[in-house]
């Protein structure tokens, strides 16, 4: 069969996710992307299976992405020796989280803090060490004006003493659906200033 080339501009978020569905399907970017445009002109619609399918990726891929993180967290540990949050980190770290979740509460639109903060605790409370303390600690970091910013101990507490394990950076993670997240040794080092490149 004789091949041309197309060449054709996606946005980036897109093509990150064709890229997905090709890596999970098996398949090289060409192959994928040429079965769907053939099953597009062939009048193929994409059954039942393939949307359960699809979910059950985007469920994988999203799990993948945290462990993907936390390997890349701890790469960037590895070099360096492995300490607990400090008091100085956890005030970044704070100020990171804050930011990510101010900046997703304005992108998705919600209602109100109140509900983006509702939806922002369901990918937090999953884990291990979650109760209701750290939610009513969580609620008045996100959602008061001036708040105390997170102790070291408090994180430390949380991730049992190893940064790479802090929820919260999971549970945001998971919330805002970001791929690229700066590792947690990065964040504790520079915290808000990571914000506009996200």
């Amino acid at each position: 069969m004789t091949r041309s080339q197309l060449n054709i501009k996606l946005s980036v978020d897109l093509l990150k996710k064709i890229k997905r569905q090709a890596m999970m399907s098996g398949k090289s970017l060409t192959e994928h992307i040429t079965d769907l445009i053939t099953r597009s002109i062939d009048g193929q619609t994409f059954d039942k299976y393939d949307l359960e399918a699809a979910s059950r990726i985007d469920l994988l891929v999203e799990r993948l992405s945290m462990v993907e993180s936390t390997l890349q967290n701890y790469g960037y540990l590895n070099d360096q020796k492995l300490t607990p949050f400090t008091d100085l980190e956890a005030v970044n770290c704070t100020n990171f989280m804050r930011g990510v979740f101010q900046k997703t509460y304005n992108e998705k639109g919600f209602n109100s803090k109140k509900v983006a903060f509702l939806d922002f605790c369901q990918h937090v409370r999953g884990y291990e060490k979650w109760n209701e303390a750290l939610s009513l600690r969580l609620r008045e970091v996100m959602l008061m004006d001036d708040p105390d910013p997170f102790t070291g101990k408090e994180l430390n507490d949380l991730s049992k003493g190893n940064k790479c394990n802090c929820p919260i950076r999971f549970g945001l993670i998971s919330w805002t659906g970001l791929t690229e997240v700066p590792s947690q040794q990065e964040i504790c080092d520079k915290g808000d200033e990571l914000i506009n490149s996200l």
